[in-house]
């Protein structure tokens, strides 16, 4: 956010409509998707850190889903280089490389959300609450991503304003929900289950864990 905050102020004293505007924001996309790429990596760390063969195998899975993801979405751009002006085809490419890769990232966050509530893997209320909005963040970010895409009238205005409400909404939900208690509180998404399931299915995790690690030393 702080990347994002930084970029937005350098583009403001200029006329969205400049070559200085295009290219300042050109060059400085690739690094907030970046920055999206860390964020996500950071959340497995910090769910799965009591799992390292887990959190190996997953972090390896998704560099590459995520490479891949932007890999095949710049593949179909480049048909139609030759017959689309510069400017218009790298706008193009960069929103359909972000579509791409937002929807690989919130793919992967619902994953994470999905293993934490099927095996009840102990988090805390911060971590919990965190990684819950960074989903419903990528998930609306994608909904308005394909909305533009579909390139309706003025889509771009109700996208941008989109964007921003989202970002803000988010913003406030981190700020009041996220406190110096909750990095302590431990916290779970309830299922119903009794204490002997629970335990199952940790004991589960843990062999699986272990299992991984014991194949990675091979």
């Amino acid at each position: 956010m702080v990347v994002a905050l930084v970029r937005s102020a350098a583009l403001f004293p200029f006329d969205p409509e400049s070559e200085t505007y295009y290219g300042i924001w050109a060059w400085t996309e690739p690094l907030l998707w970046l920055f999206y790429v860390l964020v996500i990596s950071e959340l497995y760390s910090l769910v799965l850190r009591q799992y390292g063969g887990i959190y190996s195998l997953s972090r390896w899975f998704f560099f590459c889903a995520t490479a891949a993801s932007v890999l095949i979405s710049a593949l179909t751009v480049i048909p139609t280089i030759s017959a689309t002006p510069h400017r218009r085809w790298l706008l193009y490419s960069y929103l359909l490389a972000e579509r791409g890769l937002v929807t690989s990232l919130a793919i992967f966050l619902l994953l994470l959300l999905v293993l934490v509530t099927w095996f009840p893997v102990p988090l805390s209320r911060n971590l919990l609450t965190h990684c819950c909005l960074y989903s419903a963040y990528c998930f609306a970010n994608n909904v308005v991503l394909l909305y533009l895409h579909v390139g309706v009238r003025f889509a771009s205005h109700v996208s941008g304003s989109a964007k921003l409400s989202i970002s803000l909404i988010c913003l406030f939900c981190w700020v009041f929900l996220l406190s110096r208690a909750g990095e302590k509180r431990p916290a779970v998404i309830p299922l119903g289950r009794n204490p002997l399931e629970e335990k199952r299915l940790l004991d589960y995790l843990e062999s699986l864990n272990a299992t991984l690690i014991r194949t990675s030393e091979k």
